[in-house]
């Protein structure tokens, strides 16, 4: 990977690059208080493009795999139906991607395009996508108290899957071209040569961003053997779906979540849409069968899908990751207090207290071998 150096005052001048070279640039914005965003930009307003912002609860994931998407079109003619694909295409550059944002894409990238079935629609939109990182380095507005990107290993600047990756140095950013792509934006006069004085300086900002997080969960490698052998106290999983509201909020603000259901709807006399829609494992009736049978009727047992979804071994195997990407959307906005740090703290404890209650079992008497 090769490096440059960008400075503050020129970094924007990366999306008006962008820009000239055909892309639609989608940025991050930031309102009153916590109230960010990504938007695309504009003549108007590209001066109020935020480097670094709270990490906005509306996944980036959105463009390419779109909340609600349309795949294909038909229409009665004359007694017969005729279908028609819509697969989309884009030419689109994502600027300020977080390093989680850009780990939950990698994962969507192996979902849809990474096994035996390629989906169509979602490479269409993928194909076409720059990917500009930026390191979460600035512990007042970048990293909040629900980040735990470095226990999930997928921050606060991520390895690689960007296009280009800025580090935020003070005086200048270091950016990293990750692709073909990415290095020929430095033919442009904006880039200075780094020197290796540059390099030790980033890395030792990334250091210290390391030590800002606050996140105290890193049961990680606990909670995925003990989902991956069964071993989690039913009690535990009934616990933690008395606490959940079942609003879907966590599967709607993870970057990495891949569920939809696919409907049909009329939108004229004689023409239909067939779409493609978020669906959520919170939701009663997500596992609902034709028949009206629900095998997983309990909230708990939705709870203990979407966990083992997350963390059981086989899907880690599958999919070279643990489904979740370190972001703490879903502690932020569960009302129940069951997003992924605490689910993997309360199976943790749970664990703690079998061993120690098998420990606190009475012993029979020890009789020596004669």
């Amino acid at each position: 990977m090769r490096a440059r150096l960008v400075a503050r005052d020129d970094v924007l001048r990366i999306v008006d690059l962008l820009r000239a070279r055909g892309y639609d640039v989608v940025a991050p914005f930031m309102g009153r208080g916590r109230d960010t965003w990504f938007d695309l930009v504009t003549d108007d307003n590209r001066s109020a493009v935020a480097l670094h912002v709270p990490n906005p609860y509306y996944p980036p994931k959105r463009y390419v795999l779109p909340h609600i998407e349309r795949l294909m079109v038909l229409r009665n003619v004359n007694g017969r139906f005729e279908a028609e694909a819509q697969a989309e295409t884009q030419r689109l550059a994502v600027f300020g991607i977080r390093s989680c944002d850009l780990a939950g894409i990698k994962h969507l990238d192996r979902f849809y395009l990474g096994r035996e079935y390629r989906d169509v629609y979602y490479e269409s939109l993928r194909r076409g996508m720059f990917l500009v990182n930026m390191a979460c380095t600035d512990p007042e507005q970048d990293i909040g108290p629900d980040c735990f990107c470095v226990c999930a290993d997928t921050g606060p600047a991520a390895r690689d899957g960007f296009d280009l990756q800025l580090v935020d140095l003070g005086d200048s950013f270091m950016a990293v071209a990750g692709t073909p792509q990415g290095e020929e934006l430095f033919s442009e006069p904006i880039f200075a040569r780094a020197h290796e004085s540059d390099v030790a300086r980033r890395r030792d900002v990334l250091a210290q961003a390391r030590r800002s997080f606050r996140a105290n969960t890193s049961w990680f490698t606990a909670a995925v053997r003990a989902v991956s052998t069964d071993s989690i106290p039913e009690k535990t999983w009934e616990e933690i779906g008395n606490r959940c509201l079942e609003c879907g909020g966590c599967t709607f603000v993870c970057p990495a979540c891949t569920c939809f259901t696919v409907t049909d709807r009329a939108i004229g006399p004689d023409t239909y849409e067939r779409v493609r829609v978020w669906d959520s494992c919170a939701l009663n009736g997500f596992t609902r069968m034709a028949g009206g049978f629900n095998p997983r009727r309990a909230v708990h047992d939705r709870r203990n899908r979407r966990f083992f979804r997350k963390l059981s071994h086989y899907f880690v195997q599958r999919e070279l990751s643990v489904a979740c990407v370190g972001c703490g959307r879903c502690a932020a906005v569960c009302h129940g207090d069951i997003g992924m740090p605490s689910v993997v703290e309360m199976i943790r404890r749970s664990l703690a207290e079998a061993f120690q209650s098998q420990v606190a079992k009475p012993q029979g008497p020890v009789r020596a071998d004669r």
